[in-house]
């Protein structure tokens, strides 16, 4: 028998993905930690719109426009040729009357993204119900998906079986709490990042470029760590997909009390906002912290250069609803 040697060793897939590299320019690091709002930037250039496609108006509900919609006559104060809806907005009810009226029965709009939300501990379960709902709430088609792996081979062939029905994967977990520790396969799945980043809850999570095109964000299992990370990233990443503005709106209030935080972290806390007041409602954790997500009607944004934030302080904050 015959056997045929290679003169020159052949790269085997996993070590061809081993050689990507992300197509955005990773920011710098100051003592391995990444500014937080550098990161972000970083991330969303890494996500590409979808496709446009024409819909029927009452198809299109839910959807974002692709198209700025303009004035052909006089509407009130609205003169010819000027935008009457913004490209990137999303269709409502309300505004099937005035397309109607103005003779326009069909848009050009994007569709709403699918999201993938993987549980991959057992710890990660109950994160995994907030961030599918968040993924909903904000338009996307989420589905959530429970996957405790064995072996990194395992969880490696879930997750890319899993790319075919995702425009965006969200993993929950499996960073290290137990089993399977998603950052030792990355290399596997795609190009990828998991450098420390300066925010607080959410230091430590990751972004995968799966098969160099499916964007994967990877969450820690913690239910507050990862309903932070949904509002401040995924929710923007979902935005992307759709073509609609990620600029977060953050209205501001002055704080009630003075506190303490990190060091140039961003820090994140539950808070109540009334008549432009802000009450920090508690740094949670466990059962009674999901109670104060609960009840929240806002994420206060925090940093300092010297940890001190005193009370009457301007606050940025996200809305909560």
């Amino acid at each position: 028998m015959a056997f045929f040697r290679h003169t020159t060793p052949v790269k085997d897939e996993t070590e061809e993905i081993q050689d990507k590299k992300l197509p955005i320019e990773a920011p710098e690091t100051v003592n391995g930690v990444r500014d937080f709002w550098q990161h972000w930037d970083y991330l969303l250039d890494m996500v590409t719109e979808l496709a446009e496609f024409g819909v029927p108006i009452l198809d299109a509900v839910g959807l974002t426009l692709n198209e700025s919609i303009q004035a052909e006559s006089e509407i009130g104060t609205i003169q010819p040729g000027e935008t009457v809806i913004e490209k990137g907005t999303r269709v409502t009810p309300r505004m099937l009357p005035l397309l109607a009226g103005m003779g326009i029965l069909k848009v050009m709009a994007r569709p709403s993204p699918r999201v993938l939300v993987m549980a991959l501990s057992d710890q990660a379960v109950p994160a995994s119900y907030l961030v599918t709902a968040q993924a909903q709430q904000v338009g996307a088609a989420a589905h959530r998906l429970e996957y405790i792996a064995e072996r990194g081979s395992q969880l490696v062939t879930s997750i890319t079986e899993q790319l075919v029905r995702a425009d965006l994967v969200v993993t929950i977990g499996g960073l290290g709490e137990s089993g399977t520790d998603l950052k030792e396969v990355a290399d596997q799945i795609g190009p990828n990042d998991f450098t420390p980043v300066a925010i607080s809850p959410g230091r430590d999570h990751g972004f995968i470029l799966a098969e160099e095109k499916i964007p994967l964000l990877a969450m820690p299992a913690d239910v507050y760590s990862s309903f932070v990370l949904a509002k401040l990233i995924g929710e923007p990443m979902i935005s992307k997909l759709m073509g609609a503005s990620t600029d977060p709106q953050m209205p501001s209030a002055y704080l009630a009390q003075p506190l303490r935080i990190q060091t140039d972290i961003l820090t994140c806390v539950p808070a109540s906002v009334k008549d432009a007041r802000m009450t920090i409602t508690g740094r949670p954790s466990g059962l009674e912290g999901m109670n104060l997500i609960y009840q929240a009607n806002a994420l206060a944004l925090l940093q300092s250069s010297d940890g001190v934030v005193n009370a009457d302080t301007e606050a940025f904050y996200l809305p909560l609803s």
